[in-house]
């Protein structure tokens, strides 16, 4: 009988192209994952994504979906982690309704960024370098604000003449600082995310509390009625999918190194 699971992972994307497998020889998650499960299974397994997340974006949780027509007469969770790279976990295999739908099914998203401003080495995997001297935070608040008023996001987004719409429901936009202000977390949850929003919203706060931008202009922008002269995406590394929510499964994020400080005393 066949049986629809959802599978339960976490990775660091900074050796692979992104999520999704490429014509090209480039090295992705969902093709590590394919292969091994491929390789565990004894058959060609397909694994459908909850999102894409591009080169050298990382995942604290992530969910995917595959179909498979046999019992278990192994421990699956423990075979497949000995047969992945380290820098790929996977947690739980799950059975699931069959109509289930990892991508389709999910009620809503949340992303964290985290970039520092004083250089570090042991950062550098998995947050973004900015040299700026001084942040505004409240300016960043802000900014933060107007993107929660905001609906379309036509102007943040790759691409958007290739999509059906630009419409979001951005129902939060956070930020954390350390006590010493040189690292940042912002915090972002929404029912759909596009194809670099969460980069280019960065990016442009980025601008905003380096003081390269008014907040008047910074609102400009956003809406469309203006546009940077320049290209602004933030860097890749500083981007992390940190949970997916579904009507039939809510579970923790079990890997985030920062969960000491994003909490109300570290919340700006």
């Amino acid at each position: 009988m066949l049986m629809r699971y959802f599978i339960h992972l976490a990775y660091l994307g900074t050796a692979y192209s992104g999520w999704q497998r490429q014509a090209t020889t480039s090295e992705t998650i969902q093709q590590k994952l394919e292969t091994a499960l491929s390789l565990m299974l004894g058959k060609s397994i397909f694994v459908c994504g909850c999102g894409r997340t591009d080169a050298g974006v990382h995942a604290m949780q992530y969910f995917g979906h595959f179909d498979y027509d046999e019992e278990w007469r192994f421990d699956p969770v423990m075979r497949i982690n000995k047969m992945l790279p380290p820098d790929i976990t996977v947690f739980d295999i799950m059975p699931m309704d069959p109509q289930a739908h990892s991508r389709n099914d999910a009620l809503g998203r949340s992303y964290i960024y985290h970039f520092h401003t004083r250089r570090n080495a042991y950062l550098w995997p998995f947050s973004a370098y900015y040299e700026l001297d001084k942040i505004d935070l409240t300016l960043i608040n802000d900014g933060l604000e107007l993107l929660k008023g905001l609906t379309d996001f036509r102007h943040l987004c790759g691409s958007p003449d290739k999509m059906a719409d630009t419409m979001c429901s951005l129902s939060e936009a956070s930020l954390y600082t350390g006590s010493n202000g040189d690292e940042v977390i912002f915090k972002f949850t929404a029912n759909r995310f596009l194809k670099y929003m969460v980069r280019m919203m960065v990016g442009r706060l980025i601008e905003l509390a380096a003081g390269r931008l008014s907040i008047e202009r910074f609102q400009a922008i956003i809406k469309g009625d203006d546009a940077l002269p320049y290209p602004v995406v933030a860097y890749p590394q500083g981007l992390h999918l940190f949970e997916i929510k579904y009507p039939y499964l809510v579970l923790p994020c079990r890997h985030n190194p920062f969960a000491d400080w994003m909490s109300d005393a570290c919340k700006v």
